[in-house]
């Protein structure tokens, strides 16, 4: 403590030594430690701020009623004289600037640390706490950028996520760090849609499926079906042996990519640290399945708030972290009620929160036209409906669905003009 009062003191004096040092501090009070010298810092810090100069006399005068019985003048006006007394010139200040900060991260995670000692905090909330404060920073520089290097960051490439279904893919055009919701009415195929972009995509990235709607067994027999083209129902019963090979093969495929699934309820804490340990590896791509059932830390707030959190959530570790994420979501009925001319999902129709729509870089929807006559089919055609879309298109892509070996597949035609569907 006293190595991080003295740190505390030597910045203050030199503040007070060269007032002009305020166009530079960008640490908050929070990091002095000592709750004199915070007070003091602020006290100097609005001084500046309202005349851009630091002056012990005039500060006791006009901000008197700032002083109390703890912080009287005259005990600050004695500490402050001791501190430029004693203050050593600084040839780095930023360097003392980010030992201060750093003790301060260092001492507040201790605190935390104590507080579950202590059975203060729940352990999600030590998890999600300290990862906060080890991942806080303070910006020395300012924002301003070059020419050199606004050019440099306008013509770096988009890092674009490509899967096998290419026209989708050309069409929708994701990109690394995006957070896509894929949203279906229960039954069209949501499920099955985002693992046959874990069987492709799981060749180059790390994909990690946090699920929480099926057994793991039944997410590898649609793996297994996916990657090899055996109907799901042969996969515990194979017809012959050359099929009992292949399937044999498939989950050797499986095993070689780079896919792991997480089965178990998840919180948005449990889900980011989570990205946190397999991005060191790389990339990651996250699927969510679904958004309604993970859950929040936060008690007593409805289905409506609990989903806006997350999704803001989420956006945010895309943002932060080495990932892209993907969530599924549930469409409501509002359709049904538009009449039969006008059945196709919109982006109002997206279920929960209007948080989805306004967090996502792209949301697609899938939509099944002949859904009830479907039924008994064994291959349909979806529409996957790209109806937002920051990084290029919006519009209509049809895919061939396999629902006996749970695959999509590219289809002949081309993407539809959005203006012969949506209405603005």
């Amino acid at each position: 403590m006293n190595d991080e009062i003295d740190i505390e003191e030597q910045i203050l004096g030199n503040i007070l030594l060269k007032p002009e040092l305020m166009l530079q501090t960008v640490i908050s009070s929070e990091c002095f430690l000592n709750p004199k010298n915070k007070f003091i810092y602020e006290l100097i810090r609005k001084q500046f701020q309202d005349s851009k100069t630091i002056d012990i006399v005039t500060l006791v005068e006009n901000y008197k009623t700032l002083f109390t019985d703890k912080y009287s003048a005259k005990d600050i006006v004695e500490v402050m004289t001791k501190m430029l007394t004693n203050a050593l010139p600084f040839n780095d200040y930023n360097y003392y600037q980010e030992t201060l900060f750093s003790r301060y991260i260092k001492f507040k995670i201790l605190e935390i640390i104590n507080y579950y000692r202590c059975e203060k905090i729940t352990t999600d909330e030590l998890l999600f706490n300290i990862h906060k404060y080890e991942n806080m920073s303070i910006s020395i520089n300012d924002n301003k950028l070059s020419s050199n290097d606004i050019y440099k960051l306008i013509n770096s490439e988009n890092r674009n996520i490509n899967f096998r279904l290419n026209k989708l893919s050309n069409a929708a055009n994701i990109q690394e760090h995006d957070l896509v919701v894929i949203a279906a009415r229960t039954g069209i195929g949501k499920t099955s849609f985002i693992l046959n972009l874990i069987e492709n995509l799981s060749d180059q990235y790390n994909c990690v499926l946090f699920n929480m709607e099926m057994s793991e067994k039944q997410v590898y027999q649609r793996l297994v079906s996916i990657n090899t083209n055996v109907p799901i129902n042969d996969l515990t019963n194979p017809k012959t042996e050359y099929q009992k090979n292949i399937i044999q093969d498939g989950c050797k495929n499986i095993s070689n990519k780079k896919i792991k699934v997480i089965n178990s309820s998840q919180t948005i804490n449990s889900i980011r640290r989570q990205i946190i340990n397999e991005s060191k590896k790389g990339h990651v791509l996250a699927f969510v399945d679904y958004i309604g059932l993970v859950n929040s830390s936060k008690k007593h707030i409805s289905q409506y708030e609990k989903v806006t959190e997350i999704v803001r959530e989420l956006r945010q570790i895309s943002l932060d972290y080495d990932c892209t994420i993907f969530l599924v979501s549930q469409l409501n009925r509002n359709s049904e009620n538009r009449g039969k001319n006008d059945m196709m999902p919109k982006l109002v129709d997206l279920k929960e929160s209007g948080e989805l729509e306004q967090s996502a870089t792209t949301v697609l929807l899938l939509y099944d036209e002949n859904h009830d006559n479907n039924r008994s089919k064994k291959e349909i055609e979806i529409k996957v409906i790209i109806a937002k879309n920051r990084n290029g298109k919006v519009g209509i892509v049809p895919l061939t669905y396999n629902k006996e070996q749970q695959k999509y597949d590219n289809q002949q035609g081309i993407i539809k003009d959005p203006n012969s569907w949506r209405k603005e």
